[in-house]
């Protein structure tokens, strides 16, 4: 790894601070292509002129200046907008309350490097000859390495903690430390809150995992344990517990008692024994009073609500139900098994925890066979336990995806069959959009060799988007077309197998590629396909067919025309975009649109970014034009830049060898350059760079 040299700038004088703190703040602006997925963000002042272009990104500190962050390096701005420090290694902004950022020599000190402390003005606040340093938040504290050793500094670069412990780890607002096998809590300034001993501390998590500045004290077998917050202070009313979750948006607590020392349970009976030591557990709130308990079945949360259940039999079996918040009962406790509904995808993006109105049951009959049904958040029966499993569910359609016996079907609210139970299971090969479902039929007769059939249902009608007997169907969509507003159900390409060969249907089942390849692959973003005969490639098809690949071919050349492309900066000296010099006004592109050297009204373009080029030349009619895919590789010289051709074996080694094809652009004055191989490839020799920002205008 390269090592930089640490640039430190000195202060600015107290007058220019004063001077700037009386002008408006700077702020951030940001640039982003949505195709190229490249950012920007740039600084501009209250009458919105840029002071400093969109490059790399940029973040606030606390003291109104700016970190940036590009092309593997860091630099500080002061806050009108003038580099105060770097390049550095690595700099990381820790708490925009805590005027100190870990700098790190060599990489980031956590990973090999070496870390020190330096405030907002690229002062040094603790040299940087500390390993593993990092931040502890919400202490305000650091802590270091020293010879296996662990310390503590303060923002200020104050040593708090000499490097004696053996561990050191963050917790909100206090450090849990451990020395010669015991641990403690230190609070932000280092004192001890809960001295070094025998007991286990760890932090108490809430639901979704995440530390609650509350802490456990627990014996070496945690099973009796006792809390604090972070002053040491108890909580939970000085109870004695095994575990404790707290949830935070609820305010409650689920936790589980101490457990009994082993000699107190009826070892010589093994199922008094179970019964013995399974523990209740107790619903409270925050400050620890008891709302409800529970001898049986832990309480998980399930949305708004808890899963509480009371015990079925001696056995051990619960049955389920629902509790509020309060530890009052919503759904009785008589169901083998509840959870919440599980949406199908791509239908919204909350989880079953985060919001939860329908809960899947089950019950078990006399035969001990269990059957699912459908619950609504008040108990309410949607769909009764008569199904052998529940799959997904089509809230916005009021539809689930349920299994009766071992097929497949699709039921609504009212138990009324929209689909049929007839197929074999949910086709693996495609997630789709509402309100379509890839359904796969297979023949288990044990007739010959088994036969497998997939169909694409729409579920509003309950039938199938297109008639045919397909072994194989594959829906592929491209994020870009998204961002291009181009209909999913327009532009969805539908690769299928018949009779044992690939082809390719739109949505309304006309055969776009024909049914005669061993195999098809890709989507790439022009809609194409790599058709395969054995082991052999041929040549890219449209999956889109004349008409829609020219309507994507228009919207995506407009796109990355009018989108910003990225900046140049010493990293990426050759980003940006790209036309030939004889097209750079919409007469010269007419022209050539008249006398067939393009076929359309766009010119050709090429846009890099930091390592990668995307190719919109499909307008240039030359036979001799390559087959480029949307975005590839390029190789950065000293004096221009090469992009392999798609006959090189791969990007990485064409860089390397010099006699792998290449299109060579070298510079040949400000923003212009040559390609002296360009011709033999039908392509324009001279190209120039184009101003980066959105040009509507641009052929």
């Amino acid at each position: 790894m390269r090592i930089r040299p640490l640039l430190l700038a000195t202060a600015l004088p107290l007058a220019a601070f004063a001077a700037a703190a009386q002008e408006p703040p700077l702020q951030i602006f940001s640039v982003k292509n949505e195709l190229t997925r490249w950012r920007g963000d740039g600084l501009r002042d209250a009458q919105g002129r840029v002071v400093l272009a969109p490059a790399g990104l940029l973040t606030a500190l606390g003291n109104g200046g700016f970190m940036a962050q590009r092309d593997g390096a860091y630099w500080l701005y002061d806050a009108r907008g003038a580099r105060i420090g770097g390049p550095y290694d690595s700099l990381e902004v820790v708490d925009p309350a805590v005027d100190a950022l870990i700098v790190g020599v060599g990489g980031s000190p956590v990973l090999g490097g070496d870390g020190g402390l330096i405030d907002g003005r690229g002062q040094t606040l603790m040299a940087p000859v500390q390993k593993d340093l990092r931040y502890l938040p919400g202490t305000r504290l650091f802590s270091f390495e020293q010879a296996r050793r662990w310390g503590l500094a303060d923002a200020r670069g104050q040593i708090v903690v000499k490097p004696i412990l053996d561990s050191v780890n963050d917790a909100p607002g206090a450090v849990l430390v451990g020395d010669a096998g015991r641990q403690g809590l230190m609070d932000r300034t280092g004192r001890y809150v809960v001295p070094l001993n025998e007991h286990l501390v760890s932090s108490l998590n809430d639901s979704a995992g995440a530390a609650t500045g509350y802490f456990a004290v627990c014996d070496g077998q945690r099973s009796s344990c006792r809390g604090v917050d972070g002053a040491g202070r108890p909580i939970l009313g000085g109870r004695t517990f095994s575990e404790a979750t707290f949830h935070r948006d609820l305010a409650r607590w689920v936790i589980t008692p101490a457990r009994e020392p082993a000699a107190t349970v009826a070892a010589d009976d093994p199922v008094v024994a179970a019964v013995a030591v399974q523990p209740g557990w107790t619903l409270a709130d925050e400050q620890g009073r008891t709302l409800a308990t529970f001898d049986c079945g832990y309480p998980y949360r399930a949305g708004g609500l808890f899963r509480g259940a009371r015990a079925k039999s001696d056995a051990g079996d619960c049955l389920w139900g629902l509790v509020d918040r309060d530890g009052k009962w919503r759904v009785p406790a008589r169901y083998d098994s509840i959870e919440p509904a599980h949406n199908a995808w791509g239908v919204n993006a909350e989880t079953p925890e985060a919001k939860a109105d329908e809960y899947e049951v089950g019950i078990e009959g006399e035969d001990r066979v269990r059957r699912y049904g459908m619950l609504a958040a008040d108990g309410s029966e949607v769909l009764p336990p008569r199904y052998a499993q529940m799959y997904d569910r089509y809230p916005e359609l009021g539809l689930y995806v349920v299994r009766q016996g071992d097929k497949i079907g699709l039921v609504d609210r009212q138990g009324r069959w929209r689909v049929e139970p007839r197929y074999s299971e949910t086709a693996p090969n495609s997630s789709l959009p509402l309100p379509y479902l890839m359904l796969s039929e297979r023949d288990d007769d044990g007739d010959g060799p088994q036969r497998e059939r997939d169909s694409l249902i729409d579920l509003r009608t309950g039938k199938p988007v297109f008639a045919g007997d397909y072994e194989f169907l594959s829906v592929g969509y491209d994020f870009r077309w998204e961002k291009l507003g181009l209909p999913w159900e327009e532009f969805a390409v539908v690769e299928a197998r018949r009779n044992g060969k690939y082809g390719a249907l739109d949505l309304q089942g006309h055969v776009i590629v024909p049914f005669e390849y061993d195999r098809l692959e890709g989507l790439d973003a022009w809609g194409r396909l790599q058709p395969m005969r054995g082991e052999r490639e041929l040549p890219w098809v449209s999956g889109l067919g004349p008409q829609r690949s020219a309507r994507l071919h228009e919207a995506l050349s407009r796109k990355l025309r009018t989108e910003p492309a990225p900046y140049a900066s010493e990293g990426a000296p050759y980003a940006g975009r790209y036309v030939p010099a004889d097209y750079r006004s919409a007469e010269q592109v007419r022209v050539a649109v008249a006398a067939g050297r393009l076929s359309r009204a766009v010119a050709p373009l090429l846009l890099l970014d930091a390592d990668t080029v995307i190719f919109d030349l499909d307008m240039i009619t030359s036979k001799q034009r390559p087959d480029f895919e949307f975005l590839e590789y390029y190789c950065a010289r000293d004096d221009g830049f090469d992009i392999p051709l798609p006959a090189a074996a791969t990007f990485e080694n064409a860089c390397e060898d010099p006699a792998a094809p290449k299109l060579e652009f070298r510079a040949r004055a400000d923003q212009a350059w040559d390609c002296a191989n360009c011709a033999r490839q039908g392509l324009p020799t001279q190209w120039v760079r184009t101003d980066p920002a959105p040009d509507a205008a641009m052929p």
